[in-house]
């Protein structure tokens, strides 16, 4: 990619001026979800002085016992109303804070709630009013099915990978029974044995998984079901594995190919080893009940004992198949059957599976409209995206994604089109305000500098934000840097500096 170029002023006049929030960041949207309403704050004891940020609803009814500080037991929403934070049946996001147990509870009313006395208790929590913050790392849940339901949430979870930790049901978005620790491993987010935090997005349940195999972990392939999960590192951006049977991620060797009979024109990849043993039936176009790597030896797209990929274009059944002998394999002849396929080198092609042709990347600012419309060949009639964050949805017909994103970072979004012949795949980067948290925190860190604060702006696959006070320009770019623009300073020059994942870390911008 050449380097960008940014035409000072000119650059600057041409921009389409989109407002985030105010520079300040008063009205900052969250990269990381509340915890949902039935939370279990017990579940946070001995993290005392973190503070979580918890959906509840305002109730006079249920346990609560002290004043300001409370049992971990407690009803937070009536805790929340005793504190005078939320109001009888009003809803909304709190902040606790974790907090040692206490010698005594003392009881009082406030606010239309009575709250009891109580002696010494492990485990207390305080409730305050939301300032828009970030839930810290969560331990390691399993698996996720007690998160159901709140699709489009974000967490971070503290995780060792293993990919024995225990079964995995699909790839990029797996089942929510998925354990945790395998399904990182097996999406690139972490190595065997390496600990660190991960970024889950809920995801509503599917009507298929597909399983493979992926750094050394195989998940499975599974029918409907009622939940699943992404899971990418902090930062948003480990890139998705290709479709199973896509060129990037060819499935394992099926012996014959009759599960894919009537998908004609479809091309598939395998990984297969070739042999010169196995029933085989024609020449160029077998049967497709023929021993793959028998196939692929005897078309010469392998050598006997040699493992590697091969592509499969699934064909009509012919009105006769003729054998030949060819690299020491040799075939069968035969009359009539209703299935063939070929098989060939790879060459990136899929044949009439649909073919993905709409942008890979897309941002706007949370709190404002967002549309986006999945494009791709061959007609497909089913379009899904799966990583969506909270506020978007796909229209499954039309394969348009709208909404108003609720939450900010990066989300590497898997886009499918399915047509009779089989599902289409690419990843679509979704940006919601990552660049501007990070232009305030410039701001915050060298106010002499990057002075006077301003709206972001777009132009020309940038997000930028231009100061007065030293003519600079600082402009996240699509290539995924950060550049800075500063010719009273730096001279007529683009200064490139570095990956935009290392400022977003910087500024704990996930």
């Amino acid at each position: 990619m050449e380097k960008p170029v940014v035409m000072g002023m000119r650059f600057i006049m041409a921009a389409c001026c989109l407002c985030f929030w105010a520079a300040d960041g008063t009205a900052q949207a969250r990269s990381i979800s509340p915890l949902p309403e039935d939370f279990d704050i017990r579940q946070l004891r001995g993290n005392n002085g973190t503070t979580y940020y918890i959906l509840a609803t305002g109730t006079d009814s249920g346990p609560l016992w002290g004043t300001g500080v409370y049992t971990d037991d407690s009803s937070l929403g009536k805790a929340a109303m005793h504190a005078g934070v939320l109001g009888p049946g009003e809803q909304g996001v709190v902040k606790v804070t974790v907090l040692p147990g206490q010698e005594s509870y003392q009881g009082s009313s406030a606010h239309g709630v009575t709250s009891d006395s109580y002696g010494s208790y492990s485990g207390s929590f305080s409730v305050g009013a939301d300032d828009g913050g970030n839930n810290p790392p969560l331990p390691d849940p399993v698996s996720l099915e007690a998160f159901r339901g709140n699709w489009g949430a974000v967490y971070l979870f503290d995780v060792t990978g293993d990919g024995e930790a225990g079964s995995v049901w699909g790839t990029n978005v797996y089942t929510d029974d998925s354990r945790l620790a395998a399904a990182a491993v097996h999406a690139g987010v972490l190595a065997w044995g390496q600990r660190g935090t991960v970024r889950v997005t809920l995801v509503p349940g599917q009507s298929s998984y597909v399983g493979c195999v992926a750094n050394r972990v195989e998940s499975n392939s599974y029918g409907e079901y009622d939940g699943s999960y992404a899971v990418s590192d902090v930062a948003g951006v480990t890139p998705l594995l290709g479709y199973p049977g896509s060129p990037g991620n060819p499935l394992p060797d099926p012996g014959n190919l009759t599960a894919f009979r009537g998908r004609d024109g479809a091309a598939v990849y395998f990984s297969v080893t070739g042999t010169i043993e196995g029933s085989l039936w024609g020449t160029g176009v077998y049967t497709d009940d023929s021993d793959l790597s028998a196939a692929a030896v005897h078309s010469g797209v392998l050598l006997p004992g040699r493992s590697g990929t091969v592509k499969v274009t699934i064909l009509p059944g012919q009105s006769g198949y003729t054998g030949s002998t060819a690299h020491n394999v040799t075939s069968n002849s035969y009359g009539s059957f209703p299935g063939s396929y070929s098989v060939a080198a790879p060459d990136g092609q899929t044949g009439t599976i649909p073919v993905l042709t709409s942008p890979s990347g897309a941002s706007a600012a949370p709190g404002m409209a967002f549309s986006y419309t999945i494009q791709a060949t061959n007609s497909p009639w089913l379009f899904n995206a799966t990583g969506l964050p909270a506020g978007l949805s796909v229209d499954a017909p039309t394969g348009i994604i709208s909404g108003i994103p609720e939450l900010s970072g990066t989300f590497m979004v898997q886009l499918l089109a399915q047509n009779n012949d089989g599902v289409g795949a690419a990843t679509l980067r979704l940006q919601f305000g990552v660049a501007d948290c990070l232009f305030h925190w410039v701001e915050t860190s060298f106010p002499t500098i990057f002075y006077p604060a301003v709206q972001t702006g777009y132009a020309a696959g940038y997000t930028y934000r231009y100061y007065t006070g030293l003519n600079i320009i600082l402009a996240a770019y699509t290539d995924d840097h950060l550049y800075v623009y500063a010719p009273d300073i730096l001279g007529d020059r683009i200064e490139d500096l570095g990956p935009l994942s290392y400022w977003v870390g910087m500024a704990g911008c996930y």
